[in-house]
């Protein structure tokens, strides 16, 4: 029986119409398949859960096993967290408000002063999925996430709305690793035909000079700075840091023994990711 490992670093990747077909694919071949959610933003892996749970696998084929960051470092040593590392408000005297988000339930409290302080997710099973504090703006500044046993195993922290860091536990409840993102300007460009019924966006500038040609008609060529996020990671096991976040990745698919499994990466990433396993055969999604 054949060995695949998927890894998914974005929830965009269990969208795809391609993620659904490779996985069928092997599952009817009767591999066995391990799906990793390795999403340094933790709140998109409940997400990622619902997403998968919507394919409809072949009946008697293997089940596939869905893992995250958090089981692969469970047992890994940490350190623990510093009263600055999160907020932890307590939310026991605030007003409490209930509603329904589909099947799902979502508790808000609420300050003497009208003010949202945290909102509480719960799953179809009332398992509690992520807890969102935020500030007197009513902007995120953190988002605690639990696993099925209810247990915190990562928390995201925001500023103004974008995450920033997010810290990795272990089962003990200690930090285990440490992913910050940084913000880089990135040049971007549209080629848009004089015909086409799409307009450029307000914040890019035609080039007049770099004009070119279709078989049929000019395309008119307009530049802007965007931006990109990537993310560093530190282990708090052994101080290891890495640059760039595909070199963790690398050493997560390490942890899970693939010698003999075939790998599958995001085509969005596997530029970026490949290069790191220079002697492995990845296949892309």
């Amino acid at each position: 029986m054949g060995r695949a490992i998927f890894l998914a670093t974005m929830i965009q990747g269990i969208r795809k119409v391609t993620f659904r077909r490779q996985l069928l694919s092997l599952v009817s071949n009767d591999f066995q398949v391990v799906v990793l959610f390795a999403m340094t933003d933790f709140d998109e892996i409940w997400q990622a859960k619902q997403e998968f749970a919507k394919i409809q696998l072949p009946t008697g084929a293997p089940k596939v096993r869905l893992i995250s960051l958090a089981d692969i470092y469970a047992d890994h040593d940490g350190v623990v967290l510093k009263p600055t590392d999160y907020i932890n408000p307590d939310l026991s005297g605030l007003k409490e408000y209930e509603s329904h988000q589909g099947k799902m339930t979502i508790t808000r409290y609420i300050d003497d002063n009208g003010n949202i302080v945290a909102e509480t997710l719960f799953g179809e099973n009332s398992i509690r999925l992520h807890t969102l504090f935020f500030d007197q703006n009513s902007r995120i500044i953190q988002i605690n996430n639990y696993d099925d046993q209810d247990k915190l195993f990562g928390i995201g922290k925001y500023v103004n709305d974008n995450l920033d860091e997010s810290l990795l536990l272990n089962a003990k409840g200690e930090l285990v690793y440490r992913f910050t993102n940084y913000i880089k300007d990135q040049k971007v460009s549209y080629n848009i035909t004089q015909s086409s019924t799409i307009a450029a966006p307000q914040d890019l500038t035609e080039v007049q000079d770099d004009t070119v040609k279709t078989a049929d008609e000019t395309l008119r060529t307009f530049e802007g700075q965007g931006k990109s996020t990537f993310t560093k990671a530190l282990s708090y096991s052994d101080y290891h840091r890495y640059d760039d976040i595909n070199a963790f990745y690398h050493q997560v698919l390490l942890n899970m023994n693939i010698e003999d499994a075939r790998t599958y990466i995001d085509i969005d990433n596997i530029v970026d990711a490949s290069k790191y396993l220079p002697s492995k055969r990845i296949f892309n999604y």
